[in-house]
């Protein structure tokens, strides 16, 4: 303990020895005359609240420190997850891997003396109970997860104040949740050791590893299935993969299993009926002496929907732009393509266009309008356009300007501003701000890739983008970047549009060989537009969506609202209810919690496997906000049976990288004597150094004014003024 002030101390000094002297001064003579006694009294009260003034006024700090012996600690991560029934033998129990986990926790305690043990289960997470309490007969091994990043990040947060000296893993090391432990053993704090509770041998086994196919469908649409699957010590034996939904087969494939340990790749494909979330599930018929049937199968969802995206297309003449638009919306299964290209004026070669435009989710204008546009005919284009049908212009040859001026100026986000004659070649330079749009979402596509496309024919005309619209590409002359607009697209209310004002992206379809890394970026922006043109803007009062389409088995099912007002303004204050829906007809009430800003969310818990439906009402005391509904489906539990055999050298590595060691569980009383000798958990003293600023303690307030109100009443009492 010591004392420190904020100014000299021997200037405290002086200034009580004044103090002392006043004090002395003020009661030498008082009136009426007092006895020696009674001045005294009032003098020494007098001191000792100035003193104790100054002495505040001086900011003293009082200094406390507290010392602390802290024990060592080897805590102790046992795995609980439902691998280790797999992982450890073909006859392995709960019972036998309570055993042999209570077999290496025996040896511990009486060989590291002086050290405390603190034993935790953990599978997805670190489990709460407290370690002092933990008992091997509640171990249940039926974690659905392994997560052991997870449980080493909560350990070193849940010990940070102890003395934490060690770590030891006991676990089958195959982790299927987070990150990779290794990246977590390179940086922790103290050594980690591990011991490989499973079998590392191999077993024979036949497993679905992966399914592959699109997360949209259409209805009557072929969808592809792409199953992954891997075989164990069979060979030359055939094995059916099925895709069932609801227990009927829709497709099936019979394959020989290859010789060893190898995977192979078997196509299928399934027909939707009917639109709405999909959950199917792919399964390999059983093979006599499998360690376990559970990953046989795998479930998937697709989302389908009621038809394909309906696209009109009015090219302004026949030309190479046109063609390889057509293509592009020809190759791609989800649209359905009506191309109207423009004859002679009023004629179409297709014929006249539809009677209705409303139907059309995209329209397309290759060029339009030309020359031979009639006027009724691109008033109804810029009338539906009008109405929210959303536009995507693209410029060629033989678009008339003029007309685009006069007809298309309050639909489209680029306008021509001052009309000329003639073509510049210019590339595609990406604007700055492209980068956060999601039409420029396309893997590997840098801003150099798009230079070196082959360029585009750029009108001379002067384009105008409008005030609210975004400009995402500019043209570039001769590797010089220019302020004139080429790739213009605008969001309003209830309207999309998009415009690419350069001609010749035909060349874009035919780039040579050595530019075969750009020859997908044409392919890809042209259907992110279409994506990005046909999507409508969510004005819905009430939101509510599960955070994903399928969960696996054992997993928490969990949703995330938002409820607004007729504003849109977020409310905070809403009753959200959700009722969820078996297929039984069995339903689920919940409540959603608010987090605030109009937002909303909710565990339900774990589901059964099967697909659900939910719908969700919310309000206001009386007052009715607005519904939403739903579906979502649940896997079954396979993600823990997806490697039968204990990964021994993640476990070896996650011990060298730390620092620890790998232990064989045969030798673990000679690991935990090296323990002991080591010295490594001895008990280590903590001081606790605390300052505390007496000037802010009210003790010292509460007595100055004590001091004072005492040698007041005294005066008082004593008939002194």
């Amino acid at each position: 303990m010591s004392l420190s002030f904020g100014l000299n101390p021997w200037l405290l000094v002086l200034c009580s020895m004044a103090a002392g002297g006043m004090a002395y001064w003020l009661y030498r003579r008082t009136t009426p005359e007092l006895s020696s006694g009674k001045r005294l009294l009032l003098g020494m009260l007098r001191f000792v609240s100035l003193a104790l003034i100054l002495f505040l006024l001086f900011e003293p700090v009082l200094r406390l420190i507290e010392r602390e012996e802290k024990p060592g600690i080897l805590a102790v991560l046992v795995d609980n997850s439902q691998s280790l029934l797999i992982t450890s033998n073909e006859d392995s129990s709960v019972v036998s891997i309570r055993e042999r986990v209570r077999e290496l926790l025996d040896h511990l305690p009486a060989a590291i003396r002086g050290a405390e043990i603190h034993i935790y289960a953990f599978d997805s997470d670190l489990k709460t109970e407290e370690a002092d309490r933990f008992e091997v007969d509640s171990l249940t091994f039926d974690g659905s997860r392994t997560n052991i990043s997870r449980a080493f990040e909560q350990l070193e947060e849940r010990l940070r104040e102890d003395n934490l000296r060690g770590a030891l893993l006991l676990s089958d090391g195959q982790y299927n949740t987070g990150r990779n432990p290794l990246y977590v053993a390179d940086r922790y704090p103290v050594p980690i050791y591990t011991a490989v509770l499973g079998d590392t041998s191999r077993h024979r086994d036949v497993l679905v590893r992966r399914v592959m196919t699109n997360d949209i469908a259409y209805v009557d649409t072929e969808l592809p299935v792409q199953v992954g699957l891997r075989a164990e010590g069979y060979g030359s034996i055939p094995a059916m993969v099925t895709v069932l939904e609801d227990g009927q087969a829709l497709s099936s494939q019979r394959v020989e299993l290859p010789e060893g340990s190898a995977e192979i790749t078997v196509d299928l494909s399934v027909i939707a009926q009917e639109e709405g979330l999909h959950r199917y599930t792919v399964s390999v018929s059983r093979l006599d002496g499998e360690i376990t049937y559970r990953n046989n199968i795998e479930s998937f969802t697709v989302r389908v929907l009621s038809n394909k995206r309906q696209i009109l297309m009015v090219a302004a003449a026949p030309g190479p732009d046109v063609s390889a638009i057509r293509q592009l919306l020809e190759q791609d299964p989800s649209f359905e393509l009506d191309s109207y290209v423009q004859k002679s004026p009023g004629v179409f070669y297709e014929g006249a266009m539809p009677s209705t435009l409303d139907e059309f989710d995209v329209i397309i204008l290759a060029g339009y309008p030309g020359r031979g546009a009639a006027p009724e005919e691109m008033e109804r284009l810029a009338r539906a356009a009008e109405s929210g049908s959303p536009i995507f212009f693209l410029f060629t040859r033989d678009t008339h300007l003029q007309f685009v001026s006069q007809h298309f100026n309050d639909v489209l986000p680029a306008i021509p501003e001052r009309i000329r004659g003639g073509f510049v070649e210019a590339s595609f330079s990406l604007a700055p701000s492209s980068a956060r749009h999601p039409l420029m979402n396309i893997p590997d596509a840098s801003p150099e890739l798009w230079l070196q496309l082959p360029p585009l024919a750029s009108s001379q005309t002067r384009w105008q983008s409008s005030p609210d619209a975004q400009v995402l590409a500019h043209t570039s002359v001769r590797n010089v970047a220019l302020d004139d607009p080429l790739f213009v697209v605008r969001r309003r209310p209830g309207n999309r549009s998009a415009a690419l004002l350069g001609a010749g992206t035909w060349r874009w379809r035919n780039v040579p060989e050595d530019l075969s890394r750009s020859e997908d970026l044409w392919p890809s922006l042209y259907a992110n537009t279409i994506e990005w043109l046909s999507s409508r803007d969510d004005d819905r009062p009430v939101r509510v969506v599960p955070v994903r389409d399928l969960f696996e088995g054992g997993e928490s099912v969990e949703f995330m609202g938002q409820v607004y007002d007729e504003s849109l303004n977020p409310v905070s204050n809403a009753t959200l209810e959700v009722t969820v829906t078996d297929t039984g007809g069995t339903a689920y009430p919940y409540v959603m919690q608010s987090v605030g800003n109009g937002r909303y969310s909710l565990d339900a818990g774990t589901f059964p496997e099967g697909t659900y439906r939910f719908e969700a009402h919310a309000g206001v005391d009386e007052r009715v906000l607005g519904s939403d509904d739903g579906a979502f489906a649940v896997g079954s539990l396979t993600l823990e049976y997806k490697e039968t055999r204990a990964n021994a050298a993640l476990m070896r590595q996650i011990a060298q990288r730390s620092g620890g060691r790998f232990i064989d569980p045969g030798q673990i009383d000679t690991f935990t004597q090296g323990l002991a000798a080591g010295g490594t958990f001895a008990p280590v003293i903590v001081e606790r150094e605390e300052e505390v600023e007496l000037r802010r303690r009210y003790i010292f307030l509460a007595l100055v004014i004590g001091l004072l109100t005492v040698e007041w009443l005294v005066r008082k009492r004593s008939g002194m003024v």
